[in-house]
């Protein structure tokens, strides 16, 4: 009787590498993400020596083209491009980007030259599995979206609808009555993604549906547009769905038996950055997760909490799923993730967040510690209720 090929697919959130010696960014998780044989994370910026304009203008998370070379070495063999600083070297920087990625092996998804390569599925091998990945973005720039001949991202357009809420009886009566805020892709758009996965789940035996979307200045709050896409991706194929952008960590639901990981935080995410004093004040205006200097932490520019980061990690055997966790990290000064044990008051600090924004979201997944390990690396299970 033979057994059914095991492996591990591990996933990390935004990664972008921008500091003086860019091949100690993993220096303290590369064992860590090593110990995982299929390893996806997302590239949030442009590696680039000759930016051109961006689309959208705004805030730019730019490194020279060589710091993307400490990206192979790290171990990603998948990375998503679809996000909301992928043009931010224009369509130069995009270019740029792809191929510093390509020249190592690492394969990219959801951005390229035109509409249909930004489209385009990945699909790698390992052992006899094929693993397919697929990625979106909903949160972007104007001018970020590929078209039929311009380069760009996979994009999903989301409509917000702001209506008056029922169990507020002054709601009506009161002019200025603040709104409640609904979130919904728009239908043509759900459709491309259903298709996608759908076509892609024909093709490779487990499909990962990667998408860049949420609120990032909001903490455990999950848009109605979230849930919509992560549950129709499932329904479509998809056996693990992938979000980041928040810049917090988000909870995890199991969908139809399929885990969606709703937001990986960062992970390895260098931001030099310089504010006026005017900019300063707008920034920090915003509030206490607003992005703006952190004492201490030169290169995270993040609340507290956003130094709180896992590594996803899926045990299969062959094509079905048999444990999904999370081995949890710390984010030191020096903008290093550092592993942290459950049992250790790292570990338990980010498996106590976790606990929270999962049950703040109303999301009904336990985490269990003491059963979860990857590669020598303890983690916490997340299971369904």
């Amino acid at each position: 009787m033979t057994h059914p090929h095991p492996w591990t697919l591990g996933a990390v959130g935004d990664v972008f590498v921008h500091r003086p010696d860019p091949s100690t960014a993993f220096e303290h998780s590369r064992e860590l993400l090593g110990a995982v044989d299929v390893l996806f994370g997302n590239c949030e910026g442009a590696y680039t020596d000759r930016p051109s304009p961006s689309p959208g203008g705004g805030w730019s998370v730019l490194s020279p083209a060589g710091h993307a070379d400490a990206l192979g070495p790290a171990g990603f063999d998948v990375m998503a491009v679809a996000n909301n600083h992928a043009l931010d070297g224009g369509f130069t920087g995009l270019e740029d980007t792809l191929g510093r990625l390509h020249a190592q092996g690492i394969r990219t998804v959801g951005a390229g030259a035109d509409l249909a390569r930004a489209r385009e599925p990945v699909v790698v091998e390992h052992g006899p599995t094929r693993v397919g990945f697929v990625a979106f973005s909903c949160v972007h720039p104007p001018g970020y979206a590929a078209r039929a001949r311009t380069p760009g991202v996979s994009a999903v357009r989301v409509e917000s609808h702001y209506h008056l809420p029922d169990d507020d009886p002054y709601a009506y009566i009161e002019p200025g009555a603040v709104p409640k805020v609904r979130t919904f892709p728009r239908a043509e758009d759900a459709a491309v993604v259903a298709e996608a996965v759908t076509r892609l789940a024909g093709e490779a035996d487990v499909v990962v549906a990667s998408f860049h979307w949420g609120t990032s200045r909001e903490p455990a709050v999950l848009a109605d547009y979230e849930r919509i896409l992560g549950r129709l991706a499932v329904d479509a194929g998809a056996d693990v769905v992938l979000g980041h952008h928040h810049h917090l960590l988000r909870g995890v639901e199991f969908h139809a038996g399929k885990p969606i990981f709703y937001g990986l935080g960062h992970f390895v995410f260098d931001q030099v950055t310089e504010w006026s004093e005017e900019e300063l004040a707008y920034l920090r205006s915003l509030g206490e997760y607003g992005i703006y200097p952190r004492d201490g932490y030169p290169l995270l520019p993040f609340h507290p909490d956003g130094r709180l980061t896992v590594l996803a990690a899926l045990e299969f055997r062959g094509n079905r799923l048999a444990r999904a966790g999370m081995v949890p990290c710390v984010i030191s000064p020096a903008n290093h993730a550092v592993p942290a044990a459950p049992d250790t008051a790292d570990g338990r600090r980010v498996l106590a967040y976790v606990r929270q924004v999962s049950e703040r979201a109303g999301l009904p997944t336990g985490y269990a510690e003491g059963t979860f390990t990857i590669g020598g690396f303890a983690g916490f299970e997340a299971l369904p209720r």
